[in-house]
């Protein structure tokens, strides 16, 4: 976008020789072609970044369900109670925050 932003920048700063050139078409096309290289690149960054956080949540998330899921079948089987179990659940998740 800084390349884009410095187009505009010169542009705007020499419209008066632009328009006495005629350079309205060429200012306008590299404009154009600056906007979608960011573009590209955007959308790669963007889908790196997605891809990660979306990685990142689904561990987390199925982290919390085995949790949940076990904790269940030790207060269903007795082992321990409701309390106790679900202080425990909290302690593992925050060590491994």
């Amino acid at each position: 976008m800084s390349k884009a932003g410095e187009i505009v920048k010169e542009v705007i700063g020499n419209v008066r020789t632009v328009q006495a050139f005629v350079g309205e078409e060429k200012a306008v096309k590299l404009y154009r072609d600056a906007l979608i290289n960011t573009y590209k690149y955007g959308r790669k960054g963007g889908l790196a970044k997605g891809l990660g956080l979306g990685a990142m949540h689904c561990v987390l998330f199925f982290s919390w369900a085995l949790l949940v899921w076990f904790t269940g079948i030790i207060v269903h089987k007795e082992i321990s109670n409701g309390g106790e179990s679900f202080t425990t659940m909290l302690k593992v998740v925050i060590a491994g925050l």
